[in-house]
This record gives structure tokens, C-alpha cells and sequence, in this order.
């Protein structure tokens, strides 16, 4: 055609003639439907079985669209109770214990994304995995409830989840039983009365694999192991493990550790708690089997001593059958006072003695963040982990147990040795020296020598340790027996009790 010969308006007419074909093009109906006004060139494929483009650029085919979702059928497999042993990081989250236990779903979902809680991701992957139908059937424990940002190494829970096991009959059972294999089996209430053959481990769920894939990577499941029906978690524990970090930052260890050793044994620890008058508790003796301070280095080797005494590191390692409320950071705040030489070991004997403390002095505890539940012990008879399916033929949960939290430490290592290197430019940098009032005569030097110097200079102030970074300053110290003391435990419980009663007796009168 002889465009050559158009007029300018001719030319714009035939190019948005042009133009509406091609949008009418585009906006084709999908393949294997006709238009009314237009007739495809060729037969469409069938949907099911899209031709392959040879060019590279040409748009992948559509994916088949997924059917509708059909409900899990959990009456068709049985369960059977486990319990896990998992780690997490504490920060991220306000404590283990998922808020509000007599609220609907719908209200602990909204409270949950307000303040997420270890239990919350933990019910989530569950859930998300069907092992359980709710975790209010599930005849769920734990062992130990942490507050928020305190983490966990050996955090263990306990629960009824799906199995690769099968409903058998009472003639089968009988069969089982009779060859002497009466442990293959289990009959409880969760799963009707009705008799369960068990697989073996090798051929159970990968519970480890499945719910690590479900969960954020600051949890952790280590292992799993099959439990009793009658198994808690939380009263069959033989003994909690703790570890408190601190760097030593001019603290006196040696006081510390006089001080540490004075905890063992069973003592009265309700001047070392926070009292919760809610619960009534009456008695508050606990028995710590162990209470030592050591380096760090000795037990974690990918920490390094730097040259300063802010990169010695030091750990409480506290051990007991049973901990009260906020105990451990309570305990740790006055062996701070003690390591700075603000009271000496002999207080905790004093806080220890009822009838000369029976009250709580106010004291301020110690952070969270640098708090760990290291450990949870068990009996062998009744626990008896399993962290890999095949052991001695396969390693796969460990190796990526290993590579989830390398990575996690590498990233935190790195900020933690950028902080350190900022630190140390701030401490580096050139700032002036004090000097006499009225003086001309300014130096500098840097202010690592500076900070030295004020430090020095300011006797009005006190600064006392909470661990975590935190730092609490006053004006002036006062030793702890003598400051000012809550009611005695008796009297706030009675209390409590009558407020208690006096709103019931007001509700029911109106």
C-alpha cells in the first residue's frame, strides 16, 4: 500500500484504526472461546495440555488450577503423645506462653499478631502440619513457662499428634500381645479406647522435618520421643537448667561466686521472686542443686575473649528441681550488687531468712535478655530422644539443624562485630579533657581516656548493673536490707482474697 500518498489525517486515522485491533486483540477471550466479532486463526490446545513455545521470550503456560480444598479427616488416623525438645530465640517474642487461654480463636489470633508468643508459631505449625485438631484437645504441657525475651535451648512440650499408626482390631491386638509385643500398642481415651499398632520409628511422621519447614527460623525442633499418656511435661521434670550471660565489665567474680554458692541447697526464695497473690502460693522453698559462675569460652568455643574486660564473658549456670516466678533474674540481681561490691555475699543469707526478711525489699531485677532455659531434664525410662529417622544411616535433620542456626549466628555475629567496631570508633575519636575551671589550656585525647576521666570525676552517681546493657543510675545506693519492704506474703495473699470476695458479693447483688 502507498502510504506515501496519505494525508497527515489519513495516516492518524489508520493508526488508531490499528490500534483499536490491537487492543481488541489483547482483550481476546482465553482459548477455545470465540468472539463475535473476530474468527480465531487455528483450533485452540486444550487447556489441559498447552503446546510448547520454542521461543524463549513467549510467556510460561498457565498452571492447572489447584481443586478445592477438602477437609482433613483426623478421625482416620490415630495419635499418639510425643513430646519435642526445641530451642528458640527470645527477643522476637513476648515470652513461650500464648496470651489469653479463655478467649475465642478469633480473639487470641488478634492478640497474637499485637504480641507474638513462641506457643502461638509453634500451634500455628502444628496446626498448619495437621497433627492436631486444637490445642485445647491435644493434652498439652510444658516444662518450663519463659517470660518475654528470655530464650530457650532445651524447651520441651508435650502433646497427643497424628500418627502413621493404625487402628487394629481386638482379635489383632490380642495376636500382638500374645507374641509379646504388647508395647507395639497403645489404648487411651484420645483415641476412643480403641487398640493402636504402632509403627516403627523409622516409619513415623518426619515430625522434626515437617514442623522445622513450618516454623520461623529462630525455632527450632532438636528432637522428638514417644511418652506415656500420663507423661507431663512440666511435673515429670526432674530438674530445670538456666544459664545467665554477663560480660565482666569490672564486676568482682570472686564475690560473685561466694555469692552463688550461698543459693544452693533448699532455702525460702520468696524475697528472690515476684509474687503473683492470684495464685496463692504458701510455699516458696525451692531446691537449687547447683549454682556456679564460669567463663564462657571454656564451654562455648565460638566465643572469643577480646582485650578488654567487656569481651570476658562469664555465665551463671543454675540447676534446680523447681523456679518460682521471675526467681532466676531476682537471683541475678543481687549478685550484681555483689560483683560490684555495693553489698557483700552475706546478703543473700540475710534476703534468705524469713524471720529477719519477712518482706520483700524493693529492689529493681535483672534483664531478660541475657536469660536461657539451657536445659530440661527427664528421666531415660520416660523420655528417650530421637533426633534423626535412620541413626547411623542418615544425618538430614541435623545437618540442617546446623545450617539453619549457623546462618542465624552469622548474621547476629556480624552486627554484634560491626556494634563492637562502632564502639570503638566512639571510643577512639579525639574529644577535649576536662581542665581546671577558668583554665585555657584544653588537651584532647580520645575518649576512651576522656569517658576514663568523668567516670572518675562523678562520685554523686551510681550505676548499677542489670545485665543486658542495662544500666540503672542513682544519686545514691541503698544496701538492699535496708530499704523499704513490701507486706509480708501472708497479708497480700489475705488481701487478694478479700477483694476477691467483695467483687463476687458486688456483682451478685446487682
Amino acid at each position: 500500500m502507498d502510504y506515501e500518498s496519505w494525508t497527515k489525517d489519513e495516516l492518524i486515522a489508520k493508526l488508531r484504526s490499528l490500534d483499536v485491533k490491537c487492543n481488541e486483540h489483547v482483550k481476546r477471550p482465553p482459548s477455545g472461546s470465540v468472539s463475535p466479532d473476530s474468527t480465531p486463526l487455528a483450533d485452540p490446545a486444550p487447556p489441559s495440555d498447552p503446546a510448547p513455545s520454542s521461543d524463549p521470550a513467549s510467556p510460561a503456560p498457565p498452571r492447572k488450577r489447584k481443586g478445592r480444598m477438602v477437609d482433613f479427616d483426623f478421625s482416620r488416623f490415630p495419635q499418639r503423645k510425643v513430646a519435642f525438645k526445641f530451642s528458640y530465640l527470645g527477643w522476637p517474642y513476648h515470652g513461650l506462653a500464648r496470651q489469653g487461654n479463655s478467649l475465642t480463636s478469633e480473639e487470641k489470633h488478634q492478640i497474637e499478631l499485637t504480641y507474638p508468643t513462641v506457643e502461638g508459631a509453634l500451634f500455628k505449625a502444628l496446626a498448619h502440619c495437621k497433627l492436631i485438631t486444637s490445642e485445647t484437645t491435644c493434652d498439652y504441657s510444658r516444662c518450663g513457662r519463659t517470660d518475654r525475651g528470655v530464650s530457650g535451648f532445651g524447651q520441651v512440650v508435650a502433646m497427643y499428634v497424628r500418627s502413621t499408626g493404625k487402628f487394629i482390631t481386638e482379635e489383632e491386638a490380642r495376636v500382638i500381645v500374645d507374641a509379646g509385643q504388647e508395647h507395639l500398642i497403645i489404648r487411651d481415651a484420645q483415641n476412643g479406647g480403641r487398640p493402636v499398632l504402632l509403627p516403627s520409628n523409622e516409619h513415623e511422621l518426619t515430625y522434626i522435618n515437617m514442623l522445622n519447614k513450618s516454623l520461623p527460623p529462630e525455632i527450632r525442633i532438636h528432637a522428638w520421643s514417644p511418652v506415656a499418656p500420663s507423661f507431663s511435661a512440666r511435673f515429670s521434670c526432674k530438674s530445670r537448667f538456666y544459664r545467665y550471660f554477663f560480660p565482666q565489665s569490672g564486676l568482682d567474680i570472686q564475690a560473685m561466686q561466694e555469692a552463688a554458692k550461698r543459693y544452693e541447697g533448699a532455702h525460702d526464695f520468696r524475697n528472690f521472686c515476684r509474687l503473683d497473690p492470684a495464685k496463692q502460693i504458701k510455699n516458696f522453698e525451692r531446691i537449687v542443686q547447683s549454682a556456679q559462675i564460669t567463663r564462657v569460652s571454656d564451654q562455648v568455643k565460638f566465643v572469643g575473649d577480646g582485650q578488654s574486660e567487656e569481651g570476658v564473658w562469664w555465665q551463671l549456670e543454675l540447676r534446680g528441681t523447681a523456679f518460682l516466678w521471675h526467681q532466676v533474674r531476682c537471683m541475678m540481681a543481687v549478685l550484681f550488687a555483689v560483683g560490684q561490691r555495693l553489698e557483700t555475699p552475706d546478703v543473700v543469707d540475710h534476703m534468705m531468712d524469713i524471720q529477719m526478711t519477712n518482706g520483700k525489699p524493693e529492689y529493681e531485677m535483672a534483664s531478660d535478655l541475657p536469660l536461657v532455659l539451657a536445659d530440661c531434664a527427664f528421666d531415660e525410662k520416660d523420655v528417650k530422644w530421637i533426633r534423626v529417622r535412620s541413626p547411623g544411616r542418615d544425618s538430614t535433620n541435623m545437618v540442617v539443624l546446623d545450617r539453619i542456626v549457623s546462618k542465624t549466628w552469622g548474621e547476629l555475629n556480624t552486627q554484634a562485630v560491626i556494634a563492637s567496631a562502632l564502639l570503638q570508633t566512639v571510643r577512639d575519636t579525639q574529644a577535649p579533657m576536662l581542665c581546671e575551671r577558668g583554665s585555657m589550656d584544653i588537651n584532647y585525647s580520645s575518649w576512651s581516656e576522656c569517658r576514663k576521666q568523668l567516670l572518675e570525676a562523678d562520685t554523686q552517681t551510681v550505676r548499677v548493673i542489670l545485665g543486658g546493657g542495662a544500666i540503672k543510675q542513682a544519686k545514691k545506693y541503698t544496701p538492699i536490707m535496708l530499704r523499704n519492704r513490701a507486706e509480708p506474703v501472708e497479708l497480700r495473699n489475705q488481701a487478694w482474697l478479700e477483694r476477691k470476695t467483695a467483687n463476687k458479693r458486688a456483682r451478685t447483688d446487682e
